[in-house]
């Protein structure tokens, strides 16, 4: 009987093949725009974000199809986005 595997401190800890391309894309401080395919709960969402989805959660509530400003906070050893509304108006989000 094979033992399971365990998780590792690396882009494979995210889950999903080729989600680690992405993550390895992404650097602190970047600021992406993104959009809630679904809501899962009270305050978890999947997020798609360069044509990736995301589980993460969030204090806003957001609905479904709702446009999101993501700014990349960190990338290891955990991947932390800070998130919130768009504000079409004032264009905030710079496309990565």
């Amino acid at each position: 009987m094979s033992e399971p595997s365990s998780l590792h401190k690396s882009h494979e800890m995210y889950g999903l093949p080729g989600l680690e391309r992405f993550i390895e894309r992404l650097q602190p401080g970047m600021v992406l725009e993104g959009r809630i395919v679904d809501s899962l709960g009270e305050n978890i969402f999947i997020l798609r974000v360069w044509g990736n989805n995301i589980l993460t959660e969030s204090r806003y509530r957001f609905q479904k199809f709702d446009e999101v400003v993501l700014n990349v906070r960190s990338v290891q050893p955990t991947l932390v986005f800070s998130i919130r509304p768009a504000d079409t108006k004032q264009g905030a989000a710079i496309y990565a």
